[in-house]
């Protein structure tokens, strides 16, 4: 008698799980109202397989399972709350993964005790307490894992599903999974075998498409920050010509004052030291290129005030063979770089050269700097454990292999190198 009602009280505990879980995985918030549509539902299909329990018995009765309960749940699902029919049909075939747990702790509890009422015990108290630990940390996460494109749902809905198909077929259908066929016994280790593999591949992708997402984000604050360097300067240019043309009345009387006074030489020096100002205010030109102006112009002022001997020799066209924020990203980058390196050592030794022209519709880049502490290449890319340091060389690489380029980090006994050529 107690092992009927426990039995019985394990198959309404087993219907509920199933539907709310169900519910819970797709999104369904378990409100007063849900939790009332949930349970006429569970009462009309538990009410069908009473009755087929009773007319057909027992084997019957789980064979058409599917038809009586988890066809009609996703239905329930699809039509009624509105979601789409292949998420319905995952979160069923999750939820009746899920219910394995019960099932396997049951078993063992089984195997160790040889009574039916302890083995219908440990499902009921094992059913409830997944059924609470899923709610609260599982279901969330599933909602969320659902809105997933088509492919990662389904790699995530190939084990409930060849589980479900497995076990009907080999358990309730067949007696194929007690047969002693290695066959059955090693199918599951395969199909997770696979699934796992999947999951890597598709983790793999995910974390390589945030990881360019990430160097992008990156490209475009260094483009922000350049621009603002870019703007500062000519914002200062522009002040100093406003400054410039407000005193060139008092500079021209100056002159004529001197030469009225036949004090040529004053006339002169004072001539020079206004084309010596004037110059100040005027955006240097390096070449043609717009961009390679403005980043050479922003960083002008850094290599005056570290006393930095600057040698260049750049050979471009008005326009290259890359975009603007590639341009920046890596020559912005490369004399960041090489202006932090130099900055350490003696005023003497501080040295950066940069060669920069185009060949046969390439451009080719080489900077090169002195230093203080030969820096350590690993994997072909220099190495810093300074904080805040070391993104700029990963991200002068990633866009060179986004473009198809090559890029490489050297160093001597006297310099440290960059070559870039895309």
């Amino acid at each position: 008698m107690l092992t009927n009602i426990l039995s019985l009280i394990h198959n309404a505990t087993t219907l509920l799980f199933g539907v709310y879980a169900s519910a819970a995985f797709l999104g369904v918030r378990l409100n007063r109202k849900n939790n009332l549509h949930l349970l006429i539902f569970s009462c009309l299909t538990g009410v069908i397989y009473a009755l087929s329990f009773l007319l057909y018995g027992t084997s019957f009765t789980e064979q058409v399972y599917p038809l009586i309960i988890h066809i009609p749940l996703v239905l329930f699902l699809t039509l009624y709350y509105k979601y789409n029919f292949v998420l319905s049909i995952l979160s069923v075939l999750t939820a009746y993964l899920c219910c394995q747990i019960s099932n396997w702790i049951g078993i063992t509890a089984l195997t160790v005790s040889h009574q039916e009422w302890i083995y219908y015990s440990v499902r009921i108290c094992v059913t409830v307490i997944v059924f609470v630990l899923l709610i609260h940390y599982v279901s969330d996460v599933t909602s969320q894992l659902l809105q997933k494109n088509a492919k990662s749902l389904a790699i995530l809905g190939f084990m409930p599903f060849v589980y479900y198909i497995f076990d009907y077929v080999t358990s309730i259908y067949t007696s194929l999974l007690y047969s002693g066929l290695e066959i059955v016994g090693e199918f599951l280790g395969f199909v997770l075998c696979i699934t796992y593999l999947m999951f890597l591949f598709l983790y793999f992708k995910e974390y390589e498409t945030s990881k360019e997402i990430e160097q992008q984000n990156q490209l475009m604050e260094m483009k922000r920050v350049q621009t603002e360097k870019e703007l500062e300067a000519i914002r200062r240019s522009e002040r100093a010509v406003s400054i410039l043309r407000h005193d060139m009345r008092h500079f021209l009387s100056g002159i004529v004052s001197y030469i009225e006074n036949d004090e040529n030489d004053k006339a002169l020096a004072y001539i020079r030291e206004v084309i010596h100002i004037s110059d100040q205010t005027a955006m240097q030109r390096y070449c043609k290129n717009e961009i390679v102006n403005l980043i050479l112009s922003s960083h002008r002022n850094e290599i005056e005030h570290h006393k930095i001997c600057f040698e260049y020799s750049i050979q471009l066209p008005e326009e290259l063979p890359i975009s603007d924020i590639d341009m920046t990203a890596i020559l912005s980058n490369g004399l960041e770089n090489a202006i932090h390196a130099v900055s350490s050592l003696p005023e003497t030794e501080r040295f950066i050269k940069l060669d920069l022209h185009t060949k046969e519709n390439k451009l080719l880049l080489s900077l090169k700097n002195t230093y203080a502490t030969p820096p350590e290449i690993i994997d072909g890319l220099p190495r810093t454990s300074e904080i805040g340091h070391g993104f700029g060389t990963r991200s002068i690489w990633y866009v060179t292999e986004k473009l198809g380029g090559n890029c490489q980090f050297s160093v001597t006994d006297k310099y440290f190198v960059m070559q870039v050529i895309i």
